[in-house]
This record gives structure tokens, C-alpha cells and sequence, in this order.
């Protein structure tokens, strides 16, 4: 495996890890959500960064099939 597939493959199973963290933070209290974005670095919450990981998977992903 080369390093742009080991590269695609660690940055799928992000996105199960980040799609977990949405699920938890989706069972939170609305005061705990708050605590969660309050902290977070950009102020996002789970749900934003998840779809911003899948995008950059998809995108990623039709890349290098087609690079094949």
C-alpha cells in the first residue's frame, strides 16, 4: 500500500471515530452540546466536522480511482 492509500484508509476510519463523537454528542443535554462547541478549537460541533470529514473522504477518494 502506498503512503496516499494508507493516507485514504486512516482518513476513513476517521470517519467512523468522528461520526461516533456525533452520536454521543447527539444524546448530550443541550447545556453539555454548548460545553462540547465551547471548547472546541474552531467552535464547531461533532455534526459540522463530520461532514467535513466525509466530504474530504468522498472528495479524496473519487481522486485517486481515478488516478488508477
Amino acid at each position: 500500500m502506498d503512503e496516499l492509500d494508507n493516507f485514504l484508509h486512516k482518513l476513513s476510519s476517521y470517519t467512523k471515530e468522528v461520526t461516533e463523537l456525533r452520536t454521543s454528542y447527539e444524546h448530550m443535554t443541550t447545556e453539555q452540546q454548548e460545553i462540547v462547541r465551547n471548547a472546541a478549537p474552531n467552535g464547531e460541533s461533532p455534526e459540522t466536522l463530520s461532514k467535513i470529514a466525509y466530504k474530504w473522504h468522498d472528495a479524496l477518494y473519487e481522486q485517486v480511482k481515478n488516478q488508477k
